[in-house]
């Protein structure tokens, strides 16, 4: 009897050791998934934007599709080239006032900075103001402060030229979706694919939401800028527009950076135009913050704020530029999916399998 107590059971060994080599296993697997992400970043970025492009190319082929009765690849196609047609004539028309303003206002920064430093040094207590919270705050001085913001403006329209680089894979994810949706879905034990479905559509749903809503927010916000900015006199109002609208696409930090760059250029031609120039920004964000994105939201999944600032840090600090544009999509479907699969389907235990996607 003594002896059993002290042996245990061979089978008891057998079992741990599989165990523990099961768990080895699934840690070394996800080490080895982490450290493959990480090197293909930028290849996941560029393919999760192409994905998001799909989606909403295939949804405009789809409208021409039902509109017209041509089939859905030839209405992407038809999309596709009436976006391209667009894209060309706005560069014929539109392109060379944008770029000459670009380039003045670029020439033109250093100035405007200049003359804010100057501003500074003739205000004794404006001056000991700033050097106490540049001191305790380790704050640049504003010229150094003018480069980080070029180099950010640089880098969010460099990271915006990968629209470009995944149209391409956009367009063949949208010509034959279905190819790509059932073999993801046949990846899925049978049991669960009739719930993958529903939550792929789910997926989608929230994507061309979020998109659409986006889409509104920029060009509203462009063109507001852009006309206000026109309306009180301040210079490059059309490529200041621009660059607001752009930059809307960027949570938080898009309308300082555009606000930030229109207020320099103002205070560099008259402190009271860039008076003006703030009193416009604010209207135009009180605009936004209390009738467009109301509005939006309601179709939109409802993200956290903190959440969302915290994910545009890390995605920033992980990826840059690239990674802060697709941080808020890939955050609304990283959502959807924890309360879809892990919430509702595994902690409620709901068999929600052939619910209809919802809206």
């Amino acid at each position: 009897m003594a002896k059993l107590l002290a042996d245990p059971p061979s089978s008891s060994i057998h079992g741990y050791r599989l165990r523990v080599v099961f768990t080895t296993f699934v840690v070394l697997s996800m080490a080895a998934l982490f450290a493959a992400a990480w090197a293909l970043r930028t290849l996941l970025l560029v393919t999760f934007l192409a994905m998001l492009l799909a989606i909403v190319l295939r949804y405009l082929g789809d409208l021409v599709h039902r509109a017209t009765g041509m089939k859905p690849h030839w209405g992407v196609l038809l999309v596709a080239a009436l976006l391209v047609a667009l894209a060309g004539g706005a560069a014929v028309l539109v392109a060379p006032t944008i770029g000459d303003q670009a380039r003045q206002l670029v020439q033109r920064l250093p100035a405007a900075v200049n003359s804010l430093e100057q501003r500074i040094a003739q205000i004794s207590w404006l001056q000991f103001l700033w050097d106490q919270l540049s001191s305790g705050l380790s704050l640049p001085s504003p010229s150094d402060a003018m480069g980080s913001v070029g180099s950010v403006i640089g880098s969010v329209s460099a990271a915006f030229g990968y629209a470009g680089l995944a149209l391409v894979g956009a367009l063949f994810l949208a010509l034959d979706p279905g190819l790509y949706r059932r073999g993801f879905v046949r990846l899925v034990p049978v049991r669960h694919r009739l719930f993958t479905q529903s939550l792929l559509d789910e997926l989608d749903q929230t994507i061309l939401n979020w998109l659409g809503g986006q889409l509104i927010l920029m060009v509203t916000i462009g063109v507001l800028v852009g006309l206000g900015l026109w309306a009180i006199g301040v210079p490059y109002a059309l490529a200041l527009g621009l660059f607001a609208g752009l930059v809307e696409f960027i949570p938080y930090l898009g309308p300082i950076l555009s606000a930030g760059t229109a207020i320099l250029v103002a205070l560099g031609t008259d402190p009271q135009l860039a008076l003006w120039t703030v009193g416009l920004f604010v209207l135009v964000q009180q605009g936004e913050n209390n009738i467009l994105q109301p509005l939006i939201q309601k179709s939109q999944v409802e993200i956290p704020p903190v959440l969302l600032i915290v994910v545009l840090f890390g995605m920033g600090l992980l990826f840059g530029v690239p990674g802060v544009l697709v941080a808020t999509p890939l955050l609304a479907v990283v959502i959807v999916v924890v309360r879809r699969v892990y919430v509702e389907r595994i902690l409620e235990g709901r068999d929600i399998g052939a619910e209809p996607p919802r809206t």
